[in-house]
């Protein structure tokens, strides 16, 4: 089921911009929060990360975010601190297992979406990881507006 209504709201968020092929990912996101430990960063979470290309090559243009508690962090040039990071009128939907096939079908459902209404997309795609190692899920969220006649 979509959510019509969302967004991406937080403070205090460390990111870092990286290019990797897709099998990599799980190990990029673990080297990333290690990287924030090793700053002295208290993660908040949840996780989250934009995939920024259509990754036709396998090569993913991916920016990862993590919420801190702390207020600043002192970073390698590589990663950018973040006092606020929003992103309003989303549309999302939840994926909660196998997620390498339902998130192609997520995708999917969200493009017919925007379609369907006459939306625009105005993001890149956002997953937000969520729940814990009994049942992980996570969001797939884009930011879209009305569609423009030229």
């Amino acid at each position: 089921m979509i959510n019509p209504s969302d967004s991406i709201r937080f403070t205090n968020v460390v990111s870092k911009k990286v290019r990797i092929h897709f099998n990599e990912m799980d190990a990029t996101l673990f080297e990333f929060v290690e990287e924030i430990r090793k700053q002295k960063g208290m993660v908040k979470g949840p996780l989250f990360y934009s995939l920024n290309n259509v990754p036709m090559d396998e090569m993913m243009n991916v920016e990862m975010f993590m919420p801190v508690y702390e207020d600043s962090l002192s970073l390698p040039e590589a990663m950018s601190f973040h006092s606020y990071y929003s992103v309003e009128n989303m549309f999302s939907i939840c994926v909660y297992h196998d997620f390498e096939k339902f998130t192609e079908q997520a995708y999917r459902m969200l493009f017919e979406y925007m379609e369907e209404n006459n939306l625009q997309q105005a993001t890149p795609i956002y997953h937000v990881l969520s729940g814990d190692r009994s049942f992980p899920y996570m969001f797939v969220k884009i930011g879209a507006g009305p569609t423009i006649e030229r």
